[in-house]
């Protein structure tokens, strides 16, 4: 069921039921999008998804075709993230124009970085963001900017991705950042900046998870797993984590291997 916000002059904009279930303690599924692929987040939505994690830094999509996403993501209802490429003001405004429900920082490693994002997403007096009649705001005929500008400020998300020693040392101070929702923990690259590559259950990589669930349990905020073909999605929500990501292509493959399995047992 999709839920809107309606202002004076009839126009519209989605409530983020993502960060809605994340503020009453629910634990919340994603997935990887990194091709062109609208059909894909339609079926990923009425599967039950609460969110699509476009990928901006691994994949060639273009701003034209994450418009398309995004489109395809607010038309079933399921919360559109982007991962930018960059922690760059001008690019992360690019991406939000789309319509985007909030962004996600790669290399989060300071508060630094995670005021700046804030800056960058959020519009006055929580940020910096350029205001314009754009998709976002859909395209200045919903209604006043300025009632679009609050709703936005409310509704938007700021996460960050861990990926190495240097953002665990500093997670306090990161979760701490005014309007920064949480982050999701890269322990392939932990693990290599930990000095044990790929080793992802090493004691090392799984005590710099440890250090970071329990900040931010203590602080209410948002920690992300990202959960392998294979792994228990149980396995995490016990560990403390609140959203749980997969990617496309770990769940083709699992549904492909599965598959055969089947099928070869029969013949």
């Amino acid at each position: 069921m999709k839920v809107f916000y309606f202002n004076i002059l009839g126009g519209a904009m989605k409530k983020n039921t993502m960060k809605a279930k994340l503020a009453k303690g629910d634990v919340v599924t994603g997935v990887v999008v990194g091709d062109l692929a609208l059909s894909t987040v339609e079926i990923l939505a009425i599967a039950g998804f609460d969110f699509v994690f476009i990928d901006c830094e691994h994949s060639p999509l273009s701003y034209e075709s994450v418009t398309g996403l995004v489109m395809a993501a607010e038309n079933r209802g399921v919360t559109p993230l982007i991962r930018t490429p960059q922690n760059l003001a001008e690019t992360i405004g690019r991406y939000m124009d789309t319509g985007a429900s909030g962004i996600i920082i790669p290399s989060i490693r300071s508060s630094t970085g995670a005021k700046q994002a804030v800056m960058a997403v959020k519009y006055p007096p929580l940020g910096e963001r350029g205001l314009a009649g754009v998709r976002a705001a859909d395209y200045g005929l919903g209604g006043p900017l300025g009632e679009y500008v609050k709703i936005a400020n409310e509704e938007t998300m700021v996460l960050g991705v861990l990926e190495d020693i240097k953002g665990v040392e500093n997670i306090e101070m990161i979760l701490d950042s005014e309007g920064f929702d949480g982050v999701f923990i890269g322990t392939n690259d932990l693990s290599k900046s930990l000095g044990v590559p790929g080793q992802t259950n090493h004691p090392k990589v799984q005590n710099a998870v440890d250090s970071v669930l329990n900040s931010a349990i203590k602080r209410g905020k948002a920690v992300g797993g990202v959960v392998r073909a294979g792994e228990n999605p149980k396995q995490y929500v016990e560990k403390g984590f609140s959203i749980l990501l997969t990617s496309v292509q770990s769940l083709l493959a699992t549904s492909a291997k599965a598959f055969l399995i089947d099928a070869r047992r029969s013949n």
